[in-house]
């Protein structure tokens, strides 16, 4: 659908605007919060009007006056005895003004189809009669329970006695069905509806969605949601409606996909879940190669209390490097900031090489370098000084009596493929690298540049987002793994996983310990997720300076003796600063005092001891890390 939408929020984006022309029947626009969704919308509803849309936009303040309970400390709600029959004029420009759904009772009291639409659903899905009851100039929504054998219950009031999740799907049904309007734009239609209730309204949206202007039953829809049981994207044009938001800079959307990424990216859409389409949602997504890797690295950066959360990141799990390859191409034309940690072999084969080959990071890492603009040919070099290498090393590997190097011989033997067998000599070369050098003695300089190529190799993917790992696969990281370094069986990638999962989650490891278990795992994890620490040390040391102060001036007047006198000197406000820490120690000497505070471990779960003396300076006072 033709629509010139031109939208600017200067403290946001700064001098940079948004502009989108062609639209969908649906169309989505998700991201973080504080983002500017809902800002956007305001311009939005504005310029659709502009354009003679009928628009009704739906706040995620909706439900106002419609609360179950009137709290008079915030404010009298006018809806109190009922809607007021002599004003709802009045209630419905309320109702456009502001995003209100109040006044969809009006409509079900003004248009019987709607009503009877409404009844229907409501009797035969959700077990509910409605009925509108007038009483001394108001109307009143009252609702009933049908029992099992179609018993109805006692009568109740729906704005005192019912749920939210029912009031906002039986408001948004009536806006939905209302022909009043023929664009809906929705912020948060999820609230207080389970994923059920919320499959089922975009089911009923999709019957109606289509172009206003061709079919006038039809409306168009914007979902503003955080929900991905909304974000239903069957299609390739669903794909291209949906606006990415992201922290200060416009919203981004994909308009063009070549027919080869059309293909792939068709293919890939109906095994889009809910868990996939946490990307839509994040500031950071980090793509990793299968639900074991998404497991550990999560429960890893959780013990070490990294939250990912807080930093609007997940970790998500896809199919092998060709889907990694997809998220990367669509994560980039929606100006995601998304991160993916590929296994060593994305090296030697795979459509995400080619994808980080013709990535401008890429390239202006490698033009930086001195090495060219093309990754490809950066690792064709590679593939070609490992062919080098390994003809001189295979005829030596068949006499050798040494069982490490057997190893790495038999699996080059069966190794039929030629990715598979480059991948094993890289294996090699990372964990027998100097016996393999001393083995090619006549190609040690093209072994040089092949060692010297594979770390700039791994640098320019890094710097186009993907981490590499470059011990091999998640395995080779983990302490429990104790097989075949070269090839890896299913069987011994779910024990290994089942048993490093059980490890994490039943010990109790601290910082130290659990970097001397993953350490190199967590550097790559630690690049790829940006952790922060939620530091409460600046705050705590504000509030025991001012602590320390206090008591030292209650001990300069005389005031305190002993841990009893300190603890009811008005002035130090024992009450409130023991929710910090536990008084330890109180006492004089020949110096003056000496007192201990343990801080409490809500804090500090390394529950800190703090000592000092009336001679410490408050104001200098540091909290010492431990």
């Amino acid at each position: 659908m033709k629509l010139d939408i031109n939208i600017s929020i200067p403290d946001l984006w700064g001098n940079k605007k948004f502009q989108k022309n062609e639209w969908g029947n649906i169309n989505y626009l998700v991201g973080p919060n504080a983002t500017g969704k809902t800002r956007f919308v305001e311009q939005l509803k504005q310029q659709c009007q502009n354009q003679n849309i009928k628009v009704r936009y739906l706040s995620s303040e909706r439900l106002a006056g419609l609360e179950r309970q009137r709290y008079e400390y915030f404010g009298y709600s006018a809806l109190e005895s009922g809607l007021n029959m002599g004003q709802f004029a009045v209630l419905k420009n309320f109702g456009t003004n502001y995003g209100l759904s109040a006044d969809a009772f009006v409509t079900l009291k003004e248009k019987l189809d709607i009503k009877i639409k409404i009844e229907a659903t409501l009797s035969q899905l959700f077990g509910r009669r409605i009925r509108l009851v007038e009483e001394g100039g108001f109307l009143k929504p009252r609702i009933q329970k049908i029992d099992v054998g179609n018993e109805y219950g006692p009568e109740y009031g729906l704005k005192e006695s019912e749920c939210h999740g029912l009031k906002e799907l039986l408001t948004l049904l009536t806006f939905l069905y209302n022909d009043d309007y023929n664009c809906l734009i929705i912020d948060e239609p999820e609230l207080h509806l389970h994923p059920q209730f919320q499959t089922f309204f975009l089911q009923e949206l999709r019957k109606i969605a289509g172009n206003p202007l061709n079919s006038p039953e039809k409306k168009i829809f914007f979902i503003v949601t955080h929900s991905p049981y909304y974000v239903d994207i069957r299609t390739l044009e669903d794909l291209k409606h949906c606006v990415v938001f992201q922290p200060d800079k416009p919203p981004s959307f994909i308009d063009q996909i070549d027919s080869e990424d059309e293909r792939r990216i068709k293919r890939l859409l109906p095994r889009l879940n809910t868990h996939h389409k946490q990307f839509f949602f994040a500031s950071r997504p980090i793509f990793v190669e299968g639900y074991s890797d998404q497991q550990v690295f999560s429960l890893i950066q959780e013990k070490r209390g990294k939250p990912l959360g807080a930093l609007v990141a997940c970790i998500i799990d896809v199919t092998g490097k060709e889907e990694l390859d997809l998220f990367f191409k669509i994560c980039k034309k929606l100006n995601i900031d998304a991160k993916f940690v590929a296994d060593l072999d994305v090296l030697t084969k795979g459509k995400l090489r080619q994808s980080v080959s013709e990535d401008d990071r890429c390239r202006a890492y490698l033009q930086t370098e001195g090495i060219g603009r093309d990754l490809m040919q950066v690792i064709g070099d590679a593939e070609r000084a490992i062919s080098a290498c390994g003809s001189e090393l295979e005829p030596k590997l068949a006499d050798t009596s040494e069982s490490n190097l057997q190893n790495f011989r038999d699996a080059l033997c069966k190794a039929s493929e030629l990715d598979k067998k480059r991948y094993v000599y890289l294996l090699g070369l990372r964990y027998l690298r100097e016996q393999i050098k001393s083995l090619i003695s006549s190609n040690t300089k093209e072994g040089s540049f092949l060692e010297g190529r594979l770390q700039k190799i791994i640098e320019a993917f890094k710097r186009s987002g993907v981490h590499v790992l470059s011990n091999g696969e998640l395995e080779h990281y983990l302490p429990e793994y104790k097989d075949d370094k070269y090839t890896i069986s299913d069987a011994a990638k779910v024990r290994t996983f089942e048993q490093e999962r059980d490890f994490i989650l039943e010990s109790n490891l601290t910082e130290g310990e659990i970097h001397a278990r993953y350490g190199e795992l967590i550097n790559i994890l630690d690049e790829a997720t940006c952790p922060k620490e939620i530091d409460m040390d600046l705050y705590l040391t504000h509030a025991i300076r001012e602590w320390i102060f206090k008591v030292q001036s209650a001990y300069n007047r005389g005031e305190v003796k002993n841990m009893d006198s300190l603890k009811i000197n008005a002035t130090i406000d024992w009450q409130s600063h023991s929710r910090i820490f536990d008084l330890v120690e109180f006492s004089l000497d020949q110096d003056g005092f000496i007192c201990r505070i343990r801080l409490r471990p809500l804090l500090d779960p390394k529950e800190r001891e703090v000592k000092f003396n009336n001679l410490v300076s408050a104001a200098n006072y540091q909290l010492e890390k431990n």
